[in-house]
């Protein structure tokens, strides 16, 4: 029994080193804090990850991740924005006058909308397109040199928004020698939140100096321009919009007062009396102190009265039933001119 006992040591001890460093039992060490770092073993060292401080560079990672954050969210904004104005811009020209006359109040007049720049662009050119559609027929598009500016074959018509949002057209004709005219002569204004239309009797006047004084518009041009700004008008009416009575309108009978800011000089009334006494239709005389009464064929009449304390005079312009414009009533007794040029 001791025999075999000794044996199993024997093999017990040919399979296990006992002097192996893993199996030596030390005694339980006591660390004292005057130890230095050295005396203290690697294993006593460590410490969590909650304990260790950040590091700078793991700062500037989680401030350049958070700075990011905030540049895609900017992006996904901006894009977000952009797309909803390609939207809106694709609404647009799907949009009839009506649904056109519509963004315009809200996004122009009441600001109850906003809109890019380019919107609000595309915005002005669809709806004055819509404005003076009539001026198709005469080749009417778009200037590739002139900002906010519609060409036809015979004269250009500028727009620009006021500060009353209203729109503000502007027209510029060849001369007669075919030269384009570079001076803008403001037409008229269109006030889409009243659904009115101002025309200016300046454009007018302006229009009959050129032609018969400066010689820089024939009379066949002002004839054109007013059949064809008279087609937009009567378009305009159409669409819901009023106008004042005006020089340009040949709509009904002209019976209205023209003030001038000038008297008619004497040399004038002289040459429209030399006129029309050698005219058998037409007539010429003195109906009150300081006024005068040009009778034509047709019952049409013109009353000059001068204020000779204003050094201005009026006339009075009477078509009896005959619709005419002014350019087209002067076009017809040219000799009349005179008395609205004011140099």
């Amino acid at each position: 029994m001791t025999e075999e006992k000794n044996r199993i040591n024997q093999i017990y001890d040919s399979l296990v080193d006992t002097e192996e460093p893993e199996l030596n039992i030390r005694e339980k060490e006591i660390l004292h804090p005057e130890e230095s770092a050295e005396d203290i073993g690697t294993e006593s060292l460590k410490t969590t990850a909650q304990d260790k401080p950040v590091s700078g560079s793991a700062l500037n990672y989680y401030d350049n991740r958070e700075q990011n954050y905030q540049d895609l969210l900017s992006l996904i904004d901006d894009a977000e924005k952009e797309l909803a104005d390609l939207k809106f811009r694709k609404l647009l020209m799907e949009s009839d006058f009506t649904t056109l006359l519509d963004y315009y109040k809200k996004i122009f007049v009441k600001e109850e909308e906003s809109a890019s720049a380019i919107a609000k662009g595309a915005l002005m050119e669809y709806f004055t397109f819509e404005l003076i559609k009539p001026l198709e027929n005469h080749g009417l598009q778009l200037s590739s040199n002139e900002f906010s500016t519609w060409e036809t074959k015979h004269f250009n018509l500028s727009y620009r928004l006021t500060n009353e949002d209203k729109i503000c057209f502007s027209f510029m004709m060849p001369t007669s020698d075919g030269k384009l005219r570079s001076e803008k002569i403001k037409l008229m204004e269109v006030d889409p939140a009243s659904m009115s239309v101002t025309v200016l009797d300046t454009a007018v006047l302006t229009l009959l100096k050129d032609c018969y004084y400066e010689h820089i518009y024939t009379s066949g041009q002002n004839s054109m321009f007013s059949r064809e700004m008279n087609d937009v008008i009567a378009h305009m009416k159409e669409l819901g919009f009023s106008f004042d009575k005006n020089l340009l309108d040949n709509s009904e009978p002209l019976d209205l007062d023209v003030q001038l800011k000038h008297q008619t000089p004497v040399d004038v009334l002289d040459q429209i009396f030399i006129t029309t006494m050698d005219n058998e239709k037409y007539d010429f005389k003195k109906v009150g102190e300081d006024s005068y009464l040009v009778a034509l064929d047709g019952n049409q009449t013109v009353t000059i009265k001068q204020d000779n304390l204003a050094h201005t005079s009026s006339l009075k312009l009477n078509t009896d039933r005959k619709n005419k414009s002014l350019i087209e009533f002067f076009g017809s007794y040219p000799f009349l001119v005179p008395l609205t040029i004011t140099d």
